[in-house]
């Protein structure tokens, strides 16, 4: 639940110092099929004097502080350097309205304003499961040992029956919570699945949460190791098949699925891959920064010109290691790199995502597997990446794989017009029932 910056105002004949002073509310076209609601607090602090937050909506960037604000030859003016941000307008007084341009990275949009109380940026979602629910949840921690790492977490069990089949839901890259939070993607999947005799885990990945662990220092590689540990925990439990146990990752979760599932000591019955990874994440990331800068209307220089920037960068950072080795070789590069990028490109996380190819682990996955990607998915580009996931699990040693694409579908397997991030948080809709009931019947003819 959301509600951001509320603030009162009077519309009695605001005077001449005090117009601009207000929240200011309105949308920017980007694309014929994408838009974004963009807000500016003004605060007036003297004559003629003021500052200004931002606040994005559709990206939930609130409060945003703005280098300058000031009023000149009746026009409002607006900057924030270091992203190369800037909004000029003019006060209508017989509308109430700021009529301006907004301009963003060399893009110039027409952006008017109006008057508004407050911002109010709850999306309802029917699919959110509502207690009391009919099966059981037990709150818990599992151990993974060779890290010192105590992963928490909430496990579903069927209400009927003593021994169920079982999963384990496996997070996309970022600071997620068990239940995907503010989303709800894994409390909803959970609550799908447990009511249709699966038992599933979720967890608090390492560092976020109740879980404890350093976030920032792990990789890819570490996050498979915490999935082990939690599938040796399902495993020493008396209520779970011992030889049903699968896993279910989404974005980066669906790469961590094989590289768990290849090691044959982890016995997995199944694994499910949605939006996944099939090539080197150097490409991924390639092809996903095409995708986004299309539909968000960027010209076709622009996105040329961020690709041939961003192949460098990235193979600057998979050639060194060294943190400030690398930092040299970036501004070498291009001086007016932001700090902030270089620091991602120091990441380890970052570093190793740049470099894994998930084939030779997707080969030697023998267990039944189901890749599904969203055909709108522009994170997880299914034409890049489904291919590819086909094409090493035939060529490996699994012989009971399915690959779907699904229609009108962004990353989040929700439907959606273009499947530009900016969408996500607007869209009610958790997972398309499509999707949950794909993945019920498929479960049905693997799970035994």
């Amino acid at each position: 639940m959301f509600l951001f910056s509320m603030i009162a105002y009077s519309q009695e004949n605001p005077s001449a110092d005090s117009q601009y002073a207000g929240l200011w509310l309105g949308t920017m076209n980007i694309s014929e099929a994408m838009s974004l609601q963009l807000a500016f607090e003004i605060t007036s602090i003297e004559a003629e004097s003021y500052i200004a937050k931002m606040n994005v909506i559709e990206q939930k960037a609130f409060d945003i502080p703005m280098d300058t604000c000031y009023i000149q030859n009746d026009s409002l003016h607006i900057y924030f350097a270091d992203a190369g941000i800037s909004y000029d307008g003019k006060y209508i007084i017989e509308d109430d309205i700021i009529k301006g341009t907004y301009v963003q990275g060399g893009g110039r949009f027409q952006l008017d304003l109006s008057r508004v109380d407050s911002l109010h940026t709850e999306v309802e979602r029917p699919q959110t499961p509502k207690r009391p629910f009919p099966y059981k949840e037990e709150i818990l921690t599992f151990i993974n040992e060779s890290a010192n790492v105590s992963l928490a977490g909430t496990l579903t069990l069927p209400s009927d029956g003593e021994r169920f089949p079982a999963a384990i839901l496996v997070a996309g890259s970022g600071r997620n919570d068990r239940n995907e939070t503010p989303m709800g993607h894994f409390l909803l999947l959970s609550d799908h699945l447990t009511r249709n005799g699966i038992a599933v885990l979720r967890y608090d990945k390492r560092g976020i949460g109740e879980s404890t662990g350093d976030y920032d220092a792990a990789t890819t590689f570490d996050f498979a190791d915490d999935v082990s540990a939690g599938i040796d925990y399902l495993r020493s439990r008396s209520d779970i098949q011992l030889d049903q146990i699968g896993i279910i990752g989404y974005s980066e979760g669906a790469l961590i699925a094989p590289i768990v599932a290849s090691d044959a000591k982890n016995n997995i019955s199944f694994i499910i891959m949605m939006g996944g990874i099939g090539v080197k994440g150097s490409d991924l990331l390639i092809k996903q920064t095409e995708k986004i800068l299309k539909v968000n209307g960027a010209s076709d220089s622009e996105i040329s010109e961020t690709v041939k920037k961003n192949s460098k960068y990235y193979q600057l950072a998979m050639e060194d290691t060294d943190a400030e080795s690398l930092k040299a070789k970036l501004l070498n590069y291009d001086n007016d790199i932001d700090e902030e990028l270089i620091g991602m490109l120091q990441w380890p996380w970052f570093r190793t995502m740049l470099t894994i190819d998930p084939e030779p682990y997707l080969n030697q996955v023998e267990c039944p597997s189901l890749a599904i990607t969203g055909e709108n998915d522009l994170q997880c580009v299914a034409e890049q990446n489904l291919p590819a996931i086909e094409n090493a699990l035939k060529n490996g040693k699994c012989t009971d794989y399915t690959v779907v694409s699904m229609p009108g579908l962004n990353h989040l397997f929700q439907t959606s017009k273009s499947g530009s991030p900016y969408e996500y948080e607007t869209i009610p809709e958790i997972i398309a029932p499509q999707v949950l009931d794909y993945l019920e019947e498929w479960l049905a003819e693997v799970v035994q």
